[in-house]
């Protein structure tokens, strides 16, 4: 009789511990704060393209430290305090371990708080004012797309080696394009010190009428615009201004992302200078190939935006951390973070510790149409590498001691 009822219970045992084996792990959930609405609309479609690959591919090789990636996408509609609201509700309602960042640094701006006071790890894929890794820096951030100094910088030291001396500037009015055009200035002087900027344009972020501000670059006689505006705005802006005649007499230097190029269209004119974070077509390896060709099934057939290659490149950069740290804390996941080297879509990346960005260059060119592609692309395309234009560690910590 004994060994009946021992028997009974090693089977009881038993069942219940298979019963526990086979119980799935429990899945690891990552917030998106997207801005869906107005101009940010693009961006986001591209954004969540990449995110999908990506935890495709994670949980078809068995996801993060065993377990499946699930995603939770909220729209911050280009709004801080919504954006902030959404991130609190995501990490105490919905369980969210991990957060990717939106479009509008502004929104950014605010999450960096959120991730800071939760501790969660907030990975930036395009809002990319310098701030962030600056002056608001704090340990819970990292940042894979080029920041505003990196990219302004690069695209003056293409444009400042040209003999173009009377220039204009127009950019939206919030901190992405006040910061881009800080760093822009000193590299335009630097490069080539008879360039005087005589006209500053600065529109709303999403303004729609913007001839009043075409019509007064066009008072003065520029020998070339900067420009970083983006998204609707920036199509809107180069349909109004090239009936206009903005483009015949001053060469024109803008962020031409491929959301753009194909928004754009045949509108755009050649020989445009363009700089761009991540076109699939100045970047090379066997990885970018494969990635565009799954961009391409699960889109029916359109190109990956430098946005889906950010994106794509910010999960991993997450994983990598994560399972580096052995952990989803936070804290573990956030030093981590630093000096951490991974292998991207744009090739092995190194986060430096300092600010946590990672060394992510820029790409510039000029606008024109070949037989390969349906949209305009850059050609002739430079790689401006990070190391060459980002602040030392030194120079950071001083900003942030001032």
């Amino acid at each position: 009789m004994l060994k009946k009822v021992l028997l009974l219970f090693s089977m009881l045992v038993l069942t219940v511990a298979l019963t526990v084996a086979q119980d799935p792990p429990k899945p690891l959930k990552i917030g998106f704060v997207a801005d869906q609405t107005g101009i940010g609309y693009l961006f986001a479609q591209s954004q969540l393209a990449g995110l999908q690959i990506a935890v495709s591919e994670i949980n078809a090789a068995g996801g993060i430290l065993g377990r499946p990636i699930e995603f939770i996408i909220r729209d911050a509609q280009l709004k801080p305090d919504v954006g902030a609201t959404i991130a609190r509700q995501m990490i105490l309602e919905d369980g969210v371990e991990l957060l990717l960042g939106p479009t509008s640094s502004s929104v950014a701006l605010a999450l960096a708080e959120i991730a800071k006071e939760y501790k969660i790890p907030l990975a930036l894929h395009t809002s990319n004012t310098v701030a962030l890794t600056t002056t608001n820096f704090n340990p819970f951030i990292v940042q894979l797309v080029p920041h505003t100094t990196i990219e302004a910088r690069a695209a003056a030291r293409y444009a400042g080696q040209l003999d173009y001396k009377t220039w204009g500037t127009i950019g939206p009015d919030y901190s992405f394009g006040r910061d881009s055009f800080n760093a822009f200035r000193p590299m335009l002087a630097e490069m080539n010190p008879e360039a005087t900027i005589v006209s500053e344009q600065w529109p709303k972020l999403a303004e729609r009428d913007l001839t009043p501000y075409i019509s007064a670059l066009q008072a003065n006689p520029l020998d070339a615009i900067y420009s970083n505006l983006w998204g609707d705005q920036f199509v809107t802006f180069m349909q109004q201004a090239a009936p206009l005649g903005l483009f015949e007499d001053s060469q024109f230097v803008g962020l031409m992302d491929m959301d753009f190029m194909k928004a754009i269209g045949a509108d755009l004119p050649e020989g445009l200078i363009g700089y761009s974070r991540a076109p699939f077509y100045g970047i090379e390896g066997e990885a970018i190939k494969t990635f565009v060709e799954k961009h391409k099934r699960l889109t029916a057939g359109q190109y990956p935006s430098d946005w889906a290659i950010m994106m794509y490149d910010a999960v991993y950069a997450l994983k990598a951390a994560v399972e580096k740290a052995g952990t989803t804390d936070g804290e573990a996941v956030a030093a981590a973070f630093d000096d951490l080297t991974f292998n991207s879509l744009r090739g092995e990346l190194t986060i430096r510790a300092c600010d946590h960005m990672a060394n992510v260059g820029e790409y510039v060119g000029k606008t024109a149409y070949v037989d390969e592609y349906p949209f305009p692309i850059l050609v002739d395309v430079v790689y401006v590498p990070a190391e060459d234009v980002w602040d030392s560690c030194e120079d950071i910590e001083a900003m942030r001691n001032k």
